[in-house]
């Protein structure tokens, strides 16, 4: 037997077993309970083990809603605390919410952009949660609400096989139902909130920093290209998105760089975070 097809095989046990059946009828009866997310986490964590899960709920641009989490304190500060202020606009699963995913179970890798690893972002930001892998349920809620369940791998583990996101897309229509059915109990969702055009807030956050600075306003374009260096995205893959040779976006860069008297990504995202738009 092949090292694949005994990896189908486990799953398949795993989830033939009473236990899986008795876990997940307990959450089942949790939906609409105070400890139906604890009680998820534990289920999902027999097929595939995780070290950390958070639950963000997201309504447009809007600033996230934090409704489940199992971090210590200063991860949370981190992840959800100061990622809630600006960092969610920067974040691949914001995004594809954003974009209009709204249900499946999706992996960090396959939904960031192609320099997401060497974005300041990720490197100044993200990493100082821990995660060495990341994969997330994509829940519908109510309106405009998409609830987004990560499941997190410490820098100590392997990341997530191939054989757990098989076994864990196996369940997702099951544990999507479920969880859509559970959320929409929720009284934080009851209301969404007031959908806002992304690059606006993005504009009026950097915007905003240039002023405070005493620095020229960018360009409407000059705006799209520091988004997307900011997510992630390289001068090609800019390229690609915007319609323009990769030496146009290189020198749209030259000149934010310039207009906004910095020589670097990490000081572009430095602006960015501190700006006092991210603030309300």
């Amino acid at each position: 037997m092949t090292e694949e097809n005994a990896e189908a095989a486990s799953g398949k046990r795993l989830l033939s077993q009473p236990e899986w059946y008795s876990a997940l009828g307990e959450t089942l009866s949790r939906a609409g309970s105070p400890t139906f997310a604890e009680t998820l986490a534990a289920t999902l964590s027999r097929l595939a083990p995780f070290d950390y899960t958070v639950t963000f709920g997201y309504s447009g641009s809007g600033i996230p809603v934090c409704l489940h989490h199992t971090f210590a304190p200063r991860q949370f500060d981190i992840h959800v605390r100061e990622y809630e202020i600006g960092p969610y606009l920067l974040d691949p699963f914001y995004k594809a919410s954003a974009n209009g995913i709204r249900s499946g179970l999706h992996r960090l890798a396959d939904l960031a952009p192609d320099q997401f690893y060497k974005s300041e972002y990720y490197k100044s930001y993200y990493v100082q949660t821990g995660p060495v892998d990341e994969i997330a349920f994509f829940i519908p809620g109510n309106e405009h609400w998409t609830i987004v369940t990560s499941l997190m791998r410490a820098p100590s583990r392997p990341a997530f096989s191939a054989h757990d996101l098989r076994t864990l897309r196996c369940v997702e229509p099951l544990i999507r139902r479920i969880a859509k059915a559970h959320w929409r109990t929720d009284e934080r969702l009851r209301g969404a909130s007031p959908v806002q055009d992304e690059k606006e807030v993005l504009r009026r956050t950097v915007q905003e920093a240039l002023q405070l600075r005493g620095m020229p306003a960018l360009t409407p374009r000059e705006l799209e290209v520091v988004g997307l260096v900011l997510e992630g995205h390289s001068s090609e893959s800019i390229s690609s998105l915007l319609g323009i040779s990769a030496g146009t976006v290189r020198i749209h860069r030259k000149n934010i760089y310039a207009k906004m008297r910095i020589s670097s990504q990490r000081e572009l995202f430095a602006i960015f975070i501190r700006s006092p738009a991210r603030s309300v």
